[in-house]
């Protein structure tokens, strides 16, 4: 264990080791599921501890769970009004992970602050989102915690927290931990509570949350076609169960096919469900496409001004008859200049001038 910032709702602890300046520090943030409540050990037993584990090598994760708090600010013990709230924020995480949503279902708060709770939640990402060290941030799906002595019903957190907690991620373009389809069926899982699991489901939470965490989508690009000649092709890899596609961070209605025809400039995600059988998402790097179409300087649309590749592999250009004095730069995706005659497979960005036009595109090396 790299690092451990522990909070219950009584006390903060702090123990940090010495770690790597390269780890990438996890922040689990939560209720009483994260802190580790009715475990024998929450220090060692808690799903963050054994999350840091799970991850190995690399990465440095800390507990900030608080047991009893809710995410609905307008209830008097929100997990805002915490000090390891502070704390999380103050961890300058790369990673965030959010498991709140379960003491909001409680009978005596859902029915009566309820329309509060997908705004809360909202802001919340866009909280850690915006810390210098602009985390990835994750949210989670509540598992199943039913215990009619805490007014606490498992139908509303299915029928009405989860599906309020999908619909944030969906807008904010955030990746899903669907912690409840993972422990589903599960029973040996959990305390006699019902709610809480046990140090064998902690681990296995750490387990889902793990395997998550280390998955990746990105996304490819394809030159003009036929169905769109007046743009590039966006597509996901790997594809997945259900897509939306996202421009300058706002969701595009309709959206939700595994590729996308830009037809206009700007920045590009896409968050995929990764199966039929889990309600889990990822969600891309974002990906600049910076031109559509090669343009003259009168602002002249050149159709015929590109870069390819022939069928030996050979870099060619193709520019309007006559033109002379044309120049070819190209650049790596990471903004790299790139020499012409050194490409290999990936993506790249290409300016091609002469006199009295010039065109930007992209250009895909397949071998």
């Amino acid at each position: 264990m790299k690092s451990f910032l522990g909070c219950s709702a009584f006390l903060s602890l702090v123990a940090v080791a010495a770690t790597s300046a390269a780890d990438i520090k996890v922040a689990c943030v939560g209720n009483s599921l994260t802190y580790g409540y009715g475990l024998s050990s929450p220090y060692y037993e808690s799903y963050p501890t054994q999350l840091d584990t799970l991850l190995g090598t690399g990465y440095e994760v800390s507990n900030f769970g608080v047991s009893s708090k809710t995410m609905i600010k307008a209830v008097g013990d929100a997990y805002w009004t915490q000090s390891a709230f502070a704390n999380a924020r103050a961890f300058l995480p790369g990673i965030v992970v959010i498991e709140l949503g379960t003491n909001d279902s409680k009978d005596y708060i859902w029915p009566y602050y309820k329309q509060n709770f997908k705004a809360d939640y909202a802001s919340m990402i866009d909280t850690f989102r915006v810390l210098a060290s602009k985390p990835q941030v994750w949210v989670s799906l509540q598992p199943r915690a039913n215990n009619a002595s805490w007014s606490m019903y498992d139908t509303t957190i299915a029928n009405q927290v989860n599906p309020a907690i999908l619909e944030v991620a969906l807008q904010k373009a955030a990746p899903v931990i669907d912690l409840r389809t993972g422990m589903a069926g599960h029973g040996a899982w959990y305390q006699d509570d019902s709610v809480h699991p046990n140090a064998t489901g902690a681990k296995e939470m750490a387990k889902i949350v793990a395997g998550l965490l280390k998955q990746s989508v990105s996304i490819r690009t394809s030159q003009p076609v036929a169905s769109n000649p007046a743009g590039v092709v966006l597509s996901c890899f790997p594809t997945g169960d259900g897509y939306q596609w996202y421009r300058n961070d706002t969701l595009l209605a309709g959206a939700t096919a595994s590729t996308l025809n830009v037809a206009k400039v700007g920045s590009y995600k896409v968050s995929v469900k990764v199966s039929a059988t889990s309600q889990s998402r990822l969600v891309s790097p974002a990906f600049e496409v910076a031109s559509l179409v090669p343009t003259g300087l009168d602002g002249r649309t050149v159709p015929s001004a590109r870069v390819f590749l022939d069928a030996s592999g050979k870099l060619q250009t193709d520019v309007p008859a006559g033109t002379d004095g044309v120049s070819l730069l190209l650049w790596d995706m990471g903004g790299k200049r790139v020499a012409n005659a050194s490409l290999v497979p990936g993506v790249y960005r290409y300016r091609l001038a002469g006199r009295g036009f010039q065109a930007d595109g992209s250009l895909v090396v397949t071998r």
